[in-house]
């Protein structure tokens, strides 16, 4: 990410744009266009789903360089026949190898594209927090002397993640957030 937000001119939006072909767009999905069989219209009419026969198209229509896009996806395809990808780093890790199609050799997480590519336009943003309001064990919030502020409490999102400022994965703090959503409920209670 901090590559993206470097290499962005002063004044433009950092965006990025996710690339995949027919057989892997139908298969896992891209971005909020789901898999087969969930139709596409949708998603293509809105202009949230981009669609070229090749590399050229797809550039046209996302208002990238063709030459630039052709070039990525050759050098993107040249190590995915190899099963490394320099870039990410894709395929390294036990996650990735899992979550990957095992008839991909040598690496379950890559394969070169071919054919009909489709892109999701990237923007940054935040998902959440990981810094919130700092409790006590009953969900209490602190102030900055460590004192309990009398009927304030906070859980979820607004309370300061148990994952140390990490955040490793999508609902993370919804185990949290009930838990001590119900110790703040039995705070109040008493």
């Amino acid at each position: 990410m901090n590559h993206l937000f470097a290499r962005t001119p002063p004044g433009q939006e950092p965006e990025a744009w996710m690339i995949c072909d027919h057989q892997a767009q139908r298969r896992f999905g891209i971005g909020w266009a789901k898999p087969w069989p969930f139709p596409l219209g949708y998603y293509r009419r809105c202009g949230y789903l981009r669609e070229g026969r090749d590399a050229r198209e797809l550039a046209a229509r996302c208002g990238l360089d063709p030459l630039q896009l052709q070039a990525t996806l050759e050098r993107f395809n040249q190590h995915a026949r190899l099963g490394n990808d320099p870039d990410f780093g894709r395929g390294q890790s036990a996650y990735n190898r899992a979550s990957g199609d095992p008839s991909n050799s040598p690496n379950p997480s890559l394969r070169p594209l071919h054919g009909r590519l489709y892109a999701v336009r990237l923007v940054a943003g935040s998902l959440g927090t990981f810094a919130g309001l700092k409790t006590d064990a009953a969900a209490r919030v602190l102030d900055r002397n460590g004192q309990v502020i009398p009927g304030l409490h906070a859980v979820g999102n607004d309370m300061n993640s148990i994952m140390g400022g990490y955040y490793p994965s999508g609902g993370i703090t919804l185990g949290p957030g009930m838990v001590f959503g119900y110790l703040a409920g039995l705070a109040l209670a008493s």
